[in-house]
């Protein structure tokens, strides 16, 4: 069972970054699920790096469209986006060393960021570019 569903709550009116927002979230819970059946370490290892990636090119996209556009508030998004890697990383680098993280403490910012991130900072950015005709 999912912990995380899409909605249209979670829609920045940007077709782009919410294809990417409901694909994150489809990664979210996937680690979710692998986590609650007990996987095995380089799985989940694969699952984390997977996640990351993905994260790394969202940020990448919503990046390029804010400097394309001249997005005031730039300069936080990005270090939001910056500190949330270095974060995911560190669960990664975790895994890799053998150490298993708790799901509560650890994995739940996967789904915490997630949402947060989508409300507290994208919403604005998508305000932002449809103002600019972006849709």
């Amino acid at each position: 069972m999912p912990i995380v569903n899409w909605s249209d709550e979670y829609s920045v009116n940007v077709a782009e970054i919410d294809a990417q927002h409901k694909e994150l979230l489809k990664l979210v819970n996937g680690l979710h699920a692998a986590v609650e059946s007990c996987i095995g370490k380089d799985e989940l290892k694969d699952k984390l790096i997977n996640l990351t990636e993905f994260t790394r090119h969202h940020f990448a996209t919503e990046e390029e469209l804010m400097k394309q556009h001249d997005y005031p508030d730039l300069v936080r998004h990005h270090k939001e986006h910056r500190t949330l890697l270095r974060h995911m990383d560190e669960l990664v680098a975790m895994v890799s060393n053998g150490r298993s993280p708790t799901f509560y403490s650890d994995y739940d910012v996967s789904t915490d960021w997630a949402l947060l991130h989508i409300e507290e900072h994208d919403r604005d950015l998508g305000h932002f570019l449809n103002a600019k005709g972006i849709g």
